[in-house]
């Protein structure tokens, strides 16, 4: 009797472990259901996001499956171009560039066009979007598209002067430049007013009046039985006369984030009004770029006018503005140390020496002539003048988008990109997501993307951010040697692009994206699952510790934490290399994938 109870709680005690383990083979992703017998539940799932093109093309690629039955693909399809038009003739009648334009190119890729029947073109719309924004004095995007529009279309002179007029008053010296250009190359006088703008500089106290310092109260934290003030200080400055100005993300996300609970009050100090508590609110807000728009009701001394000019070099002398400690008005110099640090998950950051500390997030990187070309971030504790800023350039591409309110959401095509030399592969898809469903495969080199050649993840993620999710693209890929083409329409990104792969898929797969190695199982050891390691990326994890193809290894552990943003692998690896010597190994790795596409 004891004996059996004794198998009882020992099988017992088996199935709680297997159950509370994540199992390596139950856990892969199957989207059977997805693609069969709910079709038009997703189908309207994906109309409720306003992606009516992912569902058109998910309703193509069943339509001659032979195992949907009972589903009225025509009819699908008549609610999905209803949806299309109807959002297409809101976009017309209020004069929304961004949704038209992704409307229009869309049914272009799929020549489909004859669905709507525009009244106006899309020249039309942006111009009067523009216009729009100008009489709302919403001078900062008006500028922006008024340069796009420039390079897409013919301008008349005169309102080439009144934006010319308009980058003076804003004090925007690269758009400036870029309509003095435009006045050269039509041969138009270039009135005295616009040289001695481009040649005079604003002193850094008149600077420091566009500068705000960031507070946000979180009310009492308990730390060792002792209550203390929770507050977190930030730096910001205004680029529209309204009263407009920038922060970073991580100084007011207890105002947006529902995660973070409990007591959040935001404010601001001004630099003339040391002392005096001004209210704000958050308009928009990019956890991925770390960038958030906030409003206040005063009219600002000076406004900054972010520069989308990518011509800085290392050594290039800078300064920063901000309250570093809540010290208000400060101003610290020093030099650009390097380019293209990738911290960030989509893009690239400035390394800077510049002295910055707690309380500098958000505040202004300015030029030796006064152009805002980054906004600070981060810095790390333990390296004196190791810091990090925002390049302008990406900033300037999504302000447009934090106007127009609530969070940032960009388009990925949900693929795990190896940069090589001269070319970028697909190691892994996230699965459900575009490239997923549209049938790219790990080993596919993508050649560009809607015509554009691109060599490296920046290049793909500079293209892909100008668009609105859901817009059909055409990517043209080689694989095996044969060059190729597909339509996909891309999938939304927000700040945790990678965890539903994390949770759907298993160990085996994930540890390709993750680490960098493809590994193959061959066995079953006690408890642990025996593998043979057959292909490592290099620069990856695996390649920086030593493995090689053919290294024999045991998982001892897989861990992965989402609200930590790691993921961990414990291994025992015998490497070919070291005479097949055994080792323990454990490998940690953030969720947040910087080679995400």
């Amino acid at each position: 009797m004891k004996k059996i109870l004794l198998v009882v709680f020992i099988t017992f005690c088996l199935l709680v472990c297997l159950l509370a383990c994540r199992s390596t083979k139950n856990n892969v992703y199957n989207d059977t259901s997805l693609r069969f017998s709910a079709l038009p539940v997703n189908v309207d799932n994906m109309l409720r996001n306003n992606a009516p093109f992912a569902a058109y093309m998910t309703i193509l690629r069943q339509k001659n499956n032979v195992n949907i039955t009972n589903v009225d693909f025509e009819e699908l399809k008549e609610r999905v171009f209803n949806h299309i038009i109807q959002i297409y003739e809101t976009a017309e009648n209020d004069d929304n560039y961004y949704m038209a334009e992704y409307i229009i190119s869309s049914l272009e890729r799929l020549n489909m066009l004859n669905l709507i029947t525009p009244e106006k073109t899309l020249n039309e719309i942006l111009l009067n979007n523009i216009i729009k924004d100008y009489n709302e004095k919403n001078y900062f995007t008006s500028m922006k598209k008024f340069i796009r529009y420039m390079q897409i279309a013919h301008p008349s002179n005169e309102l080439l002067i009144k934006f010319a007029d308009l980058a003076v008053e804003i004090n925007n010296n690269f758009y400036l430049n870029m309509l003095i250009e435009e006045f050269n190359r039509r041969r138009i006088p270039v009135d005295q007013k616009y040289i001695t703008a481009l040649q005079q500089s604003d002193s850094h106290a008149d600077m420091i009046e566009g500068t705000v310092t960031v507070w946000v109260n979180r009310g009492i934290r308990v730390r060792h039985g002792v209550g203390m003030p929770d507050r977190v200080i930030g730096s910001g400055f205004f680029i529209d006369p309204r009263g407009y100005f920038i922060t970073n993300y991580h100084v007011i996300e207890s105002e947006v984030n529902p995660e973070v609970q409990g007591f959040s009050r935001l404010y601001i100090r001004l630099p003339d009004a040391i002392g005096t508590r001004v209210p704000a609110r958050v308009i928009g807000w990019d956890p991925i770029f770390d960038i958030a728009l906030l409003k206040t009701e005063y009219i600002p001394k000076y406004i900054f006018s972010p520069s989308g000019s990518t011509r800085f070099q290392i050594g290039d002398r800078i300064y920063a503005m901000g309250s570093p400690g809540g010290l208000e008005n400060t101003l610290t110099s020093g030099i650009i140390s390097a380019r293209s640090r990738r911290f960030l998950q989509i893009g690239d950051a400035m390394q800077v020496d510049v002295p910055i500390n707690p309380g500098n997030s958000g505040g202004p990187l300015l030029n030796t002539s006064g152009e805002v070309i980054g906004v600070i971030f981060a810095g790390i504790a333990q390296f004196e003048g190791v810091n990090f800023a925002i390049p302008s350039h990406w900033v300037t591409d999504i302000v447009p988008a934090l106007y127009r309110g609530g969070e940032v959401v960009h388009s990925m095509i949900g693929s795990v990109m190896y940069e090589g030399r001269g070319s970028i592969e697909v190691v892994y898809n996230v699965p459900g997501e575009a490239a997923d469903r549209a049938g790219l495969r790990r080993g596919d080199i993508i050649l560009s993307i809607n015509g554009q050649r691109v060599t490296t993840v920046i290049e793909a993620q500079k293209i892909l951010l100008s668009l609105r999710h859901d817009t059909v693209i055409d990517i043209e890929y080689r694989r095996e040697g044969k060059t190729d083409n597909v339509l996909l329409a891309l999938s939304s990104r927000r700040q945790r692009a990678f965890d539903n792969a994390m949770r759907r898929d298993s160990m085996r797969n994930l540890v390709l994206p993750l680490f960098g190695m493809e590994i193959e199982p061959f066995g079953n050891f006690l408890f642990s699952e025996r593998f043979i390691v057959r292909s490592i990326y290099e620069g990856s994890s695996a390649d920086e510790i030593g493995l090689s193809v053919n290294d024999s290894l045991i998982v001892r552990g897989w861990r992965f934490c989402l609200r930590d943003r790691s993921a961990l692998l414990r291994i025992e690896v015998k490497r070919r290399t070291a005479g097949f010597m055994q080792n323990n190994i454990s490998l940690i790795t953030s969720i947040d994938l910087r080679n995400l596409l």
